[in-house]
């Protein structure tokens, strides 16, 4: 079988399509062969190798596929050969015709979610548990989302929109602008030329949104404080921007009187309770089952395309998801 493979961190080019023998399934694993491989920011973090969970290298890239079981391992009761399923963990090795996996790893999807759309549940996994399990409060009235084109931003974008929450898609680009007030968001500001704030105070009428969900971080972080509404949190799932410059602490202090909160979300939370991240999980499917879920995909490429695929990755042109095809 086909698999892409890196030896070394670095850029695109560390890439390496390779030839293995198709995997047998062992003792409560199923073998899936892969139907739709995503391409995620996760698998950059791990090729330029600041994942902090990177399995030792030489590595197979990719944490989410969708496919069928093509054998079943011993010990496996519940799931059948031809069986459509999911396979979604954050340790690697999905950039692969075949991959043998714990049954852990695995769920089974109903027959009318499309298997493209299904690489996709996991951003709405991750959304998910931004929304209803990090925020951890009521329904917000208001949300902002950075980087908001891209495959969880327009996850968190469809979840809002489907539980009539207000969403402001932060974004780089007229182009992506576009693109994400197109798709559902409430409302989009082009960060690389407006000021944020003053346009999340003017649309939420003074009050401010209820949760930020941020992925950038950078030197001027706190600001972000400042589009709070009373009790509002941000929740930073990453930091591809860098640190603050200024103490966050002192900075929530002086922000008392709003009563203001930071947290910082990872999937990594679960890895000790495998039951929560499964029921997770299947919470998604079953949304995605009966919910008028779309995930837009950006491009379709082969799986021989890998280096192409992150290359466009790396240029931030990506609006939606982009998938890998054995």
């Amino acid at each position: 079988m086909r698999a892409i493979q890196f030896s070394a961190p670095g850029g695109p080019e560390v890439l390496e399509m390779i030839e293995l023998p198709i995997p047998e399934p062992g003792f409560g694993e199923v073998l899936v062969r892969a139907d739709s491989i995503g391409v995620g920011k996760p698998d950059v973090l791990m090729r330029t190798g600041v994942y902090r969970w990177s399995p030792p290298l030489p590595a197979i890239l990719g944490n989410e596929m969708s496919g069928h079981i093509e054998k079943i391992g011993q010990g496996v009761k519940s799931l059948e050969v031809g069986q459509p399923v999911l396979v979604f963990g954050t340790g690697g090795g999905r950039y692969a015709e075949f991959n043998s996996v714990s049954t852990s790893l695995v769920t089974p999807l109903p027959n009318n979610i499309d298997l493209e759309d299904a690489v996709s549940i996991p951003n709405y996994v991750i959304a998910w548990s931004l929304l209803f399990e990090a925020f951890g409060r009521k329904k917000p009235e208001y949300a902002y989302v950075n980087g908001a084109a891209g495959g969880l931003g327009t996850a968190i974008i469809d979840l809002c929109r489907s539980e009539d929450i207000s969403i402001l898609a932060g974004v780089s680009s007229e182009k992506k602008c576009k693109f994400v007030t197109e798709y559902g968001a409430s409302a989009a500001i082009n960060y690389s030329k407006d000021e944020v704030i003053p346009r999340v105070i003017e649309f939420t009428e003074g009050r401010g949104v209820d949760v930020v969900f941020d992925q950038l971080v950078g030197p001027n972080f706190v600001n972000t404080l400042d589009m709070l509404a009373p009790l509002g949190m941000i929740i930073s799932y990453n930091a591809l921007a860098g640190l603050p410059e200024k103490e966050l602490f002192s900075e929530l202090r002086a922000r008392a009187g709003k009563s203001l909160a930071v947290r910082c979300f990872s999937w990594h939370c679960y890895d000790n309770d495998i039951e929560k991240r499964r029921e997770l999980v299947q919470n998604v499917v079953d949304q995605f089952s009966v919910r008028d879920l779309k995930p837009p995909i950006f491009k379709r490429l082969p799986l021989s395309e890998a280096r192409l695929a992150h290359e466009i990755i790396d240029s931030r042109e990506v609006m939606g998801k982009l998938i890998l095809k054995p």
